[in-house]
């Protein structure tokens, strides 16, 4: 699979996606100051969410009571209707253009997830995005998964809430297409915020390319910027999506499951270290063990295997 000039598979460099969502807080300079950011931090695109209110919510009251934490998140953002909290997010549609230019600039592809066909199609036709990435709440929302078949171009595909029975429904039902040109990616998701570790079930992972035998990657709501990501990427993530937010940006309604910039460049080093950690998969002796075999083997095989170099700097 390939997005731009970035192959995206085992043996390439994880394609690690910023996912601004709503902490631009509908400011244009806050989205530039993030955009710089996540280049500064070693991301390999920057992703918005490209949608209006009227899209995809109406003003009836957000159910309340079943969760504390969700009602106080709720009475800090200061919402009580759908509508309204998703005024709070949403890329403006005249933004698009500029903030890509920026993204090209500092090197990252600019990416967004439509929520309607209509944002796809602006998306794709008018402003040119190399990849599209597709909500878990939209899996089953053929309208859009067609259409996103129909570009041609490679598909990010998140899965929170789903069941393995949905996911095949989408990725053998309307995403065959781009399941058989190797176009695909499937992110494995928990739809919770901020996700609770013990919550990510990683070993889906393993399940998901088992069954589906395309790129797999994982679209992360935890705040841990080390353990998990690692992890994921050891179970065979070639894409990974986390939330980025400035230090400042605590009015943000994804604030709270989003990693300061320095906790993102933290994230991308391990990221990044994870393919050498994890090696080959060959036991043989590691360079820095020639060393140890010539002090603890009492073989004298052993000894004499090594070159007369390498016995004279046993005793130098």
């Amino acid at each position: 699979m390939q997005i731009g000039r970035h192959m995206i598979g085992l043996g390439h460099p994880v394609y690690v996606v910023a996912e601004v969502s709503s902490n631009h807080c509908q400011d244009f300079t806050t989205a530039r100051m993030l955009i710089e950011a996540a280049a500064g931090a070693g991301a390999s695109a920057i992703k918005m969410q490209t949608f209006t209110p009227d899209e995809i919510a109406i003003n009836l009251p957000i159910l309340t009571g079943y969760d504390a934490a969700h009602d106080a998140w709720l009475a800090r953002l200061g919402v009580t209707t759908l509508h309204g909290l998703y005024s709070q997010g949403g890329l403006p549609r005249p933004w698009h253009k500029a903030l890509q230019h920026i993204a090209e600039d500092v090197g990252l592809h600019f990416l967004s997830t439509p929520f309607s066909v209509d944002a796809a199609r602006f998306l794709v036709e008018e402003i040119g995005v190399p990849a599209l990435k597709i909500a878990s709440g939209d899996l089953t929302f053929t309208p859009l998964l067609e259409y996103a078949a129909s570009t041609g171009l490679p598909l990010l595909v998140s899965t929170g809430m789903a069941t393995m029975n949905e996911v095949n429904q989408a990725v053998f039902g309307p995403l065959c297409s781009v399941w058989e040109e190797k176009r695909l990616c499937v992110l494995h998701c928990t739809s919770s915020y901020p996700l609770d570790p013990r919550q990510a079930n990683l070993q889906t992972l393993l399940t998901l390319h088992d069954m589906l035998r395309c790129e797999i990657g994982y679209s992360d709501h935890s705040t841990d910027a080390e353990i998990l990501p690692a992890l994921a990427v050891a179970f065979g993530s070639v894409v990974y999506e986390k939330h980025l937010r400035l230090d400042d940006a605590h009015g943000s309604p994804d604030a709270g499951h989003s990693l300061t910039v320095a906790q993102f460049a933290r994230m991308v080093k391990v990221i990044r270290a994870v393919p050498q950690w994890l090696g080959d998969g060959v036991k043989q002796p590691q360079e820095s063990e020639a060393h140890e075999r010539l002090w603890t083997r009492r073989s004298m095989e052993d000894w004499l295997r090594p070159t007369t170099e390498a016995r004279v700097g046993r005793w130098a």
